[in-house]
């Protein structure tokens, strides 16, 4: 494998992940502070994950698929999260919130407020935002990571958290879930669908009318995310009619000592961003109702890796400069992918697992930018060991061209990769030194 380097990173957490992964690609040290030093880690509520590192043989990185952009609205839409059931969520939040007439959704980790957990909302007043019409969403009962859980432990979060809130708050149905972490794996995933009508994770992007509902995408307003940065997307959603579920946690007056808080007037700020602009605010659940309810990708065009956003249960792993909403330059639909491909760092798109045997290739659009000639190395790996590797000028047959867009199709049998199961999809540097930007759209899995 002399096209490999073995190497040692140490990368912080992606900002749309709210816990890493327990089990983390090889050749990769992730450390995680966003959720570690927070106060949600008090009573029962140990961090699964908090500082962890780990280490593995790099891998490299790989593409995904065609042309097509994500199902858009009619307009966009804009969906205020609070996760938890923090008290200043109440306190406030709410105030500026009801000061707008902007409804929001409260996923509620209800053993906190059953028990009366430091810090946490009372009963009374999870019963007040239900009198002032805000949406409920369930938290599971301790804030678990629910990859970890044996199949008993994985009912009574999913099962009893959303019983005890339609008991306690009076609702006729408690349908949705937002995912702790943001983790889920297969089997997981096939509890939520028993008890719930759709789950929201952590993955950063917007959502379209044809985004799988148990895979909703949201981006995390923490304290280190500016109104500017948020103002940007609340215009990126505008102008591709999409839906952008912002999350929050804590509020404080002041300056957030913990990455989990945010000051209370610049989230006042967002709000008036928000009202000023004229996007329409909706809940959760009031935004699902209008997706199509996808449930389950449908294969007859290919496994979307990439339009416009991570598709399909994708979530961004990677550790390289990048970004996943370029605008400026893109292949179809709004956005693009933009990859500083330097000195071996690489994307890492991430799924909890796929049958490869049901695809035959994948195809990927690659755009030089303004100098071409990159040296990018595409691999499929299954989380414990690759599956198949080729550079994307390989595959091209001729250097990648600066200013223009190619489609590089990679039949998998070509790669030695037509059986196993497909977790990770890397793109990265294969020269080790600092390269031009490139850009990359319309990542897809094709069937056979």
């Amino acid at each position: 494998m002399s096209a490999w380097r073995i190497c040692q990173l140490q990368v912080a957490c992606p900002r749309g992940l709210a816990g890493c992964p327990a089990s983390v690609p090889s050749g990769i040290e992730f450390i995680m502070p966003h959720e570690a030093d927070s106060p949600r880690w008090g009573k029962s509520m140990s961090s699964p994950h908090g500082v962890f590192r780990r280490f593995v043989s790099l891998l490299l990185l790989s593409l995904a698929p065609p042309a097509f952009a994500a199902a858009p609205f009619t307009e966009g839409m804009v969906t205020i999260t609070l996760d938890d059931g923090w008290a200043t969520q109440f306190s406030l939040a709410r105030p500026e919130l009801n000061a707008r007439n902007i409804p929001a959704t409260y996923g509620l980790v209800t053993l906190a407020i059953h028990e009366g957990w430091g810090g946490y909302m009372s009963l009374a007043q999870a019963q007040t935002l239900v009198t002032d019409g805000n949406d409920i969403a369930s938290h599971t009962l301790t804030h678990p990571d629910l990859t970890s859980l044996s199949p008993t432990q994985l009912a009574a979060e999913l099962q009893d958290s959303r019983a005890w809130l339609e008991s306690a708050l009076g609702l006729p149905a408690v349908p949705n879930l937002v995912v702790p972490y943001g983790l889920q794996n297969g089997p997981v995933l096939d509890a939520i669908r028993q008890h719930y009508a759709s789950s929201r994770t952590v993955n950063a992007g917007r959502n379209f009318r044809d985004t799988l509902v148990y895979e909703l995408r949201a981006n995390d307003v923490a304290r280190t995310v500016p109104v500017s940065t948020v103002q940007g997307w609340v215009d990126q959603t505008i102008a591709e009619k999409s839906w952008l579920i912002l999350v929050f946690h804590e509020f404080v007056n002041g300056t957030p000592t913990r990455d989990t808080q945010y000051e209370t007037s610049h989230f006042a700020d967002i709000l008036d961003y928000v009202k000023t602009r004229g996007v329409r605010t909706v809940t959760l659940a009031e935004g699902l109702a209008l997706t199509e309810g996808r449930t389950e990708p449908d294969l007859t065009a290919g496994l979307f890796v990439y339009t416009d956003a991570l598709q399909n249960g994708f979530a961004n792993w990677s550790w390289a400069d990048h970004s996943l909403d370029e605008t400026g330059v893109v292949h179809a639909g709004s956005a693009a992918i933009r990859f500083e491909p330097d000195t071996w760092n690489g994307l890492l798109f991430h799924h909890h697992g796929l049958d490869l045997a049901q695809y035959q290739s994948i195809r990927v659009w690659v755009h030089g930018g303004t100098a071409g000639g990159q040296a990018v190395r595409l691999v499929l790996h299954d989380g414990t060991q690759m599956l198949g590797t080729t550079r994307l000028d390989t595959a091209l047959g001729a250097p990648i061209a600066p200013g223009v867009w190619q489609q590089v199709t990679i039949p998998l049998s070509s790669i030695g990769a037509t059986t196993g199961t497909l977790r990770d999809i890397y793109f990265q540097d294969d020269s080790g030194t600092d390269q031009p930007a490139l850009y990359l759209d319309d990542v897809v899995l094709l069937p056979q």
